[in-house]
């Protein structure tokens, strides 16, 4: 493959990243006063008024790293595969990524509360907002027993599972 083109296809994975993190902070409500946040947010703003098509932003966030996923695939097996199992194929990758970023902020969070730095560092801070938001719900119903807090192996059973579920979805398509 000519290395122009896999120039392309990496810029194009990397952006379709950072529209998947920007996916989370807003499918999370995560604080947007963190400087992190605020430069995705800064971003994306000229870049919602162009491709604003739907009302609610997390579906446009949606689409277009499913988008950006998807002209990663064309340029890389657009010879090979059918244009429709491409969107599959994109849809599927960007949930899977979606899933691995909540899966390693849950890990982070869980070892950051074993070491309980100081919260000066906004990455930190980010990391602990992704994690508790993602545990809160399963802390509704599955309180601490004796100090030990199981609502994170219950999330990361969880995501693994949605992962395996998505990979057979995906090799049934391919």
């Amino acid at each position: 493959m000519n290395s122009n083109l896999e120039i392309a296809i990496l810029l194009l994975n990397i952006t379709n990243y950072l529209f998947v993190f920007l996916l989370i902070f807003n499918l999370l409500k995560v604080n947007y006063f963190n400087p992190i946040v605020a430069i995705f947010v800064k971003v994306y703003e000229p870049i919602s008024k162009v491709l604003g098509i739907f009302p609610s932003q997390v579906i446009n966030i949606f689409i277009i790293a499913v988008a950006l996923k998807l002209l990663s695939l064309i340029i890389a097996f657009g010879s090979q595969y059918e244009t429709l199992t491409l969107v599959g194929v994109a849809i599927i990758q960007t949930l899977m990524i979606m899933l691995r970023i909540i899966f390693f902020g849950v890990i982070g969070g869980v070892i950051l509360s074993w070491v309980s730095p100081e919260k000066s560092n906004p990455f930190i801070e980010l990391v602990e907002e992704i994690s508790h938001k993602t545990l809160s719900p399963v802390r509704k119903y599955i309180p601490s027993a004796g100090g030990l807090d199981f609502s994170p192996l219950f999330i990361l059973i969880l995501i693994n599972l949605l992962e395996s579920f998505l990979a057979d979805i995906l090799r049934s398509i391919v």
